[in-house]
């Protein structure tokens, strides 16, 4: 680690300097090329890209877009709105997606599956039916839920992103972008269980008949114990489409492929990308949740001070080698804290810095509350000092 450095900019705030210094890494690779039509590779802890080719050129995304669909789903499941256990009675509208040249798991009108085993017919069997099962389960109507697909992208910043259905089959003024497709993808790999889905290969879904699910993302299988998502995509004006995800020694990637031109390029042209960004590029953690970064004195309070640590985890992506080009300030907002103080009370940032630039910040927040210090404690408090500092 580097020197500490302790100053004080403006009343008030109160900046410490931290250089981070690890040991160099192996240069950077050349440039990549790809026979995708337009692609990204995106580090998504911070949303830095580190590759793009036509990243906001509008596409049809074929069946990448139930991604949005899953992720959808994995949040009302966590807001409480759903529960995994709840039993989905298969609608007509569901059920006559069999009646498509879609991908579907057949499910039958009146046919009773749980959340769960929709989203897993979703993101293993690409399943158009089950797409529509969730969709009027949480909204309604599969139109309800488009409309919040739609709000969900806004609310994202996919400004290149339009949906028409929940599933992804070809329709007028259904489209989206390599780099919103990252965007999506990004948050939905912030849902561990959603990846849980997105990592099963193989999945027996109905005995009788008997109905095998093989994952349509076959990544799963060529680069094992690294990729787990997220989701194939395929029509004739779409070409072979996928957005990919994977950690490999703890730092993670999303690397998205739309228009690839013959079957299985879009596997070889989203290895490739990978390869590319675990080969030259590392995260480099400035800040874990609860770490303590400084401390701040409380006045009248029953502690003297409180320890701010970090709201969350905060890490910076460099090509290997330029490890050295990161530090970190920390903004703090007050000389002092008055009492009360409540735990997780925001009192100021770390910001971290690649090459002098800011490249992120993350909340820092007390540690603990502290309540106001009574009478009695005041002046015990004194009567302390007092002795303490007797001759």
């Amino acid at each position: 680690m580097g020197k500490k450095r302790l100053t004080r900019v403006g009343a008030g705030l109160l900046v410490l300097l931290l250089a981070l210094t690890l040991p160099s890494g192996p240069a950077r690779a050349q440039e990549l090329e790809t026979s995708a039509v337009s692609a990204v590779l995106m580090d998504p802890a911070t949303g830095e890209v580190l590759f793009s080719k036509n990243p906001h050129e509008r596409r049809e995304p074929a069946s990448i877009t139930k991604i949005m669909t899953l992720l959808l789903t994995m949040e009302a499941v966590e807001e409480g709105r759903i529960r995994l256990d709840d039993k989905v009675i298969t609608s007509e509208n569901a059920r006559a997606q069999s009646d498509t040249d879609g991908s579907v798991v057949f499910l039958e009108q009146g046919e009773k599956r749980s959340v769960e085993e929709l989203l897993i017919g979703v993101a293993v069997g690409s399943g158009n039916d089950a797409c529509i099962a969730l969709a009027e389960h949480i909204a309604g109507s599969e139109a309800k839920f488009v409309e919040l697909m739609n709000q969900r992208a806004r609310e994202l910043g996919m400004k290149d992103t339009n949906f028409v259905n929940c599933h992804g089959m070809p329709a007028e003024n259904h489209y989206t972008s390599a780099y919103d497709v990252a965007v999506m993808s990004r948050e939905a790999v912030k849902h561990p269980q959603l990846l849980k889905y997105t990592s099963i290969y193989e999945y027996r879904y109905r005995e009788n008949p008997p109905l095998i699910l093989w994952n349509t993302n076959k990544l799963l299988a060529w680069y094992e114990d690294v990729v787990d998502g997220l989701k194939t995509g395929w029509t004739e004006k779409a070409g072979y489409c996928l957005s990919a995800t994977g950690r490999k020694n703890g730092f993670r990637l999303v690397s998205v492929v739309l228009g690839c031109p013959v079957p299985r390029s879009h596997f070889q042209e989203a290895i490739k990308l990978l390869n590319y960004g675990f080969a030259n590029y590392t995260s480099l953690p400035v800040a874990k949740a609860g770490e303590v970064k400084a401390t701040l004195p409380v006045l009248r309070g029953t502690a003297r001070q409180v320890e701010l640590v970090c709201a969350r985890d905060l890490g910076v992506t460099v090509p290997k080698g330029e490890e050295d080009k990161v530090s970190y300030e920390l903004r703090i907002d007050m000389e002092q804290a008055k009492a009360p103080v409540a735990k997780g009370t925001p009192c100021g940032r770390l910001v971290a810095f690649k090459d002098g630039k800011p490249a992120g910040e993350v909340e820092l927040v007390t540690a603990a509350d502290v309540e106001v210090l009574g009478w009695n404690g005041l002046f015990t408090r004194v009567l302390q000092g007092w002795f303490k500092g007797a001759p």
